[in-house]
């Protein structure tokens, strides 16, 4: 079967299966000696030749800075070729260099069905913005010319542009909770830049910053062109902070370039009651079975108001304990409220040290204290104590005169 009897038989739709399969089954030695010769011919009717390529032979690039072309030398179905290179119609004050493997080279030699990398580098004028030029890459190989039209368009550098986003621009919390902000940066330029980092907060509040979930403190960041980062800004806020808003203004600056946003903290404040004693004392003393009255004094050093403090105690069996008042409705921040505490041991106490337990209970707040008392008897029981031996005395010097010794 000739060539063309096999695109025939291929291309034909009537053709069954059964006939393909038959076809296959008698597939003899000749039949596939006549398809390596079609496939021969095939072949050869691919291009042959010499070419030199760039996949972009129109671009646009920086003035000033240096530009890198790709190159290919590529043979197709001829021997191994020397291929001299050159470049023509660039305009004075142009520099080039064409390097293949590392190094500058003026020729190359493009092996049988090879192809061969080179690079083709400019260094263009500073002072070419907005010009457009076109040019050739020239190749001489024995007799033959190459030649590769390119065509460059020199645009102005574009400064580092910076952006800072907040994922979240305000968050809220106590004093105590940890305000944690995540701020994206980009440099939306086409220079690297290194960029500070900076805050303005209100006095008394500590910001910080982090790469992303890193552990690492930063004070500057370096950005390439076009990168983006994402920032873990920390604001910490004093224990003595109030209930408010606060704002905190961050930056990233370098280089002529800046950019700035705004993060708020939301304080929503939290009571801090605390309970002392006369003076600061956690003792006193009292006499069995009369009142004593101590000066108690609760204090706020939260940062929002404490509400409805209740106060109890826990007193020795037999003992009385009065507050006035019971309740203090509401205690400011920074705020102190004194509560008289009225104590009357058992009048069977006897002689010694005594531990009350006095205890404040708010909305959200305690807070408990052990108030040590020395009891004393009273003095009316030392009184008739004398009284008594006394009266014995007298007793038995009567009986002793009235009836003498025996």
């Amino acid at each position: 079967m000739s060539p063309a009897g096999i695109r025939a038989s291929i291309s034909n739709p009537s053709t069954t299966l059964a006939a393909t399969a038959i076809a296959a089954l008698a597939f003899s030695a000749p039949a596939f000696a006549q398809q390596a010769s079609a496939s021969a011919a095939l072949s050869s009717q691919a291009p042959t030749g010499l070419w030199l390529t760039s996949p972009y032979p129109e671009f646009s690039a920086e003035a000033g800075k240096d530009v890198s072309v790709p190159l290919s030398l590529i043979n197709r179905g001829l021997p191994p070729q020397r291929v001299e290179l050159a470049v023509d119609g660039l305009p004075n004050g142009w520099k080039w260099q064409i390097d293949g493997g590392g190094n500058a080279v003026g020729a190359a030699i493009a092996g049988s069905d090879g192809t061969v990398k080179l690079t083709l580098k400019l260094t263009p004028p500073a002072d070419s913005v907005g010009r457009t030029v076109a040019f050739d890459i020239a190749g001489k190989s024995g007799g033959e010319a190459l030649k590769l039209p390119l065509q460059l368009t020199l645009v102005k550098t574009e400064p580092a542009r910076l952006t800072l986003e907040p994922k979240l621009p305000a968050l809220r919390g106590t004093a105590k909770s940890a305000f944690d902000f995540k701020v994206d940066i980009k440099n939306d330029g086409q220079q690297d830049s290194t960029v500070n980092l900076l805050a303005q907060a209100p006095t008394g509040f500590q910001v910080t910053f982090k790469e992303g979930y890193g552990s690492q403190e930063l004070t500057s960041l370096p950005l390439k062109a076009g990168e983006s980062k994402t920032l873990s800004v920390s604001v910490q806020p004093p224990d003595s902070a109030q209930a408010g808003q606060y704002p905190v203004a961050v930056a990233a600056s370098g280089d002529n370039i800046s950019a700035e946003t705004k993060l708020l903290l939301d304080i929503t404040g939290r009571p801090s009651v605390s309970l002392a004693g006369p003076d600061g004392r956690l003792s006193g003393d009292a006499t069995a079975g009369h009142e004593r009255a101590f000066t108690f004094t609760l204090s706020n050093s939260g940062s929002a108001p404490a509400h409805g403090v209740q106060l109890s105690a826990n007193p020795p069996s037999g003992w009385k304990v009065v507050f006035s008042p019971e309740k203090v409705d509401e205690i400011a921040p920074g705020a102190t409220s004194d509560v008289s505490v009225s104590m009357t041991p058992s009048a069977q106490a006897i002689a010694g040290d005594y531990m009350v337990s006095v205890r404040a209970n708010g909305d959200g707040v305690s807070d408990s204290t052990n108030f040590r008392v020395t009891v004393r008897t009273s003095t009316l029981w030392g009184a008739a104590g004398l009284g008594v031996i006394g009266a014995s005395a007298l007793m038995l010097a009567f009986a002793v005169t009235r009836y003498g010794r025996r």
